[in-house]
């Protein structure tokens, strides 16, 4: 019995650490099982969480179908009421080719019907350059700035060398390019002091650095004659020459040069006072939120733009005061022009034919509106082939006042409004015929106007009035320099210079 005792002695030792080892797993199990617990109560909380989220998600889902089915309706019964009223009333759609809206406004139809569709008749001639026509290409000067000779130096066959023997020259090509050069031209102002004592100082500007004058009109030639915003000529300038340029300082140019070209801008005006004749239009622009309008006065050597929150009187009278009691003034049918005082009116037949084309596409079985074609293309093929009588206008007045004064009741309503429009300028039809400097268009002021359209298309609208005043300022100068043959950069160039 005593023999054993030992051995049951650690057999029970034995026992206490296997217990012990076993106590310690359960309590780590029973941790573990906590800790699990607690992330099985949080998953719980994140997904009644995310059951919430779907639930509204799906609630929304719902209303935003019921809603797009209830647009869909919508959208249906609208494209039945077009339908129905294109089908009653069968009048087509008004576009730049049958009215005065302008191409920027037609629908995508109209675009495409447009490329296919124009008011002029075939001429009969292929296209291109005509027989006779004359030809321009690149020309040679007599005197190169730099002259490269291209001499062999070894025989193509043997290898001797070439130096010392004598050339003949048998082809020359010049070469014609351009250099971006960046040139800083420092000026250095001195005194000289006199025996009587006088100190002498040349007259110096007050600022340390400045650009020069050819980088100012670059600025300006592009920002008002190719339409380029201040962050792309900042951008232009800087991969061209390297000289850095902020926006800024665009800025500031363009209102310097308008302030120099202020006295131009003004003799202009003055010089339209006293033309003979004188075409004028009138576009939106956008000015900060706000829809202003350009106005344009020209004739073959002048152009005069400007801007004014008024599309009235107002805006003329701010201008011409006195009006153009000179001028025969070439517009379209907009009544302010009828309310200056002038010398005699010309109505644009231009819009008057694509009006008349409405009428046409409005009712093909009827003849007036082409009667009324016939009398104003009549008039101006006797313009352009030189057959003007006295007889002749007497003859194609009395056609008109005999057409005019026709009833319309039995056509469309279009066509009644379009004559009473015609009676109110009748008069005004055909003065060209009586003044050969007269134009029987307006297409010069509608392009001399449509390089506001391009500035608002490339650059966005006019932030400022005074922004808008000077494009509009100079804008005028140089196409006022184009008309007169000179170039448009050295235009803006010598406004610089003053």
């Amino acid at each position: 019995m005593l023999f054993f005792a030992p051995k049951m002695a650690r057999d029970c030792t034995d026992i206490d650490v296997v217990l012990r080892q076993i106590n310690q797993r359960l309590r780590k199990l029973e941790k573990s099982d906590s800790e699990k617990n607690e992330e099985i109560g949080r998953l719980n909380r994140v997904i009644n969480q995310k059951d919430v989220e779907i639930h509204n998600l799906k609630s929304e889902l719902a209303s935003t179908k019921s809603e797009l089915a209830v647009a869909k309706e919508r959208i249906r019964e609208l494209e039945e009421d077009d339908d129905d009223m294109s089908s009653t009333s069968g009048k087509p759609e008004k576009n730049s080719s049958n009215s005065s809206i302008p191409p920027s406004q037609e629908s995508i139809a109209s675009r495409e019907l447009r490329r296919t569709k124009s008011l002029r008749k075939p001429s009969g001639k292929p296209s291109g350059g005509q027989l006779g026509h004359k030809g321009h290409t690149l020309q040679t000067i007599a005197e190169p700035d730099v002259i490269v000779k291209h001499e062999p130096a070894y025989c193509k066959c043997c290898g001797r060398p070439l130096i010392d023997i004598p050339c003949r020259k048998i082809r020359k090509t010049q070469i014609v390019d351009i250099k971006v050069v960046v040139e800083t031209c420092e000026e250095q102002y001195y005194e000289k002091v006199c025996e009587c004592g006088c100190v002498n100082n040349c007259e110096a500007p007050n600022c340390r650095i400045k650009y020069g004058d050819n980088l100012r009109a670059l600025v300006t030639y592009l920002n008002v004659v190719q339409c380029i915003p201040f962050k792309r000529i900042a951008e232009l300038i800087s991969d061209l020459s390297g000289q850095n340029i902020s926006e800024g300082t665009v800025q500031n140019i363009l209102k310097e040069n308008s302030g120099k070209a202020d006295t131009v801008y003004e003799e202009i005006r003055k010089r339209l006072e006293t033309a003979p004749v004188v075409g004028a239009d009138e576009t939106g622009a956008a000015v900060g939120k706000h829809l202003h309008w350009n106005w344009i006065f020209q004739n073959d050597l002048l152009t005069y733009v400007y801007q004014s929150e008024s599309r009235g009187q107002k805006a003329i009278d701010s201008k011409f005061p006195k009006g153009l009691p000179n001028s025969t003034l070439v517009t379209d049918r907009h009544q302010s022009y009828f309310n200056m005082t002038v010398k005699d009116h010309q109505v644009c037949l231009a819009h008057l034919l694509r009006n008349a084309e409405y009428l046409n596409e409005l009712d093909p079985s009827q003849d007036w509106s082409r009667r009324f074609v016939h009398l104003i293309e009549h008039s101006i093929n006797i313009r352009k082939e030189d057959r003007i009588t006295y007889r002749k206008i007497k003859v194609l007045k009395t056609k008109m006042k005999n057409l005019l004064g026709e009833s319309l009741t039995h056509l469309d309503n279009e066509f009644e409004k379009f004559k009473r429009g015609i009676l109110k300028v009748q008069d005004y039809l055909f003065t060209f015929l009586s003044d050969s400097n007269v134009p029987y268009d307006n297409n010069a002021s509608e392009r001399g106007v449509r390089k506001i359209k391009i500035k608002q298309k490339v650059s966005g609208c006019f932030r400022t009035d005074s922004g808008a005043d000077d494009f509009a300022k100079l804008h005028s100068i140089v196409e006022t320099a184009m008309k007169n043959g000179n170039s448009k950069y050295n235009a803006i160039l010598a406004v610089v210079q003053q």
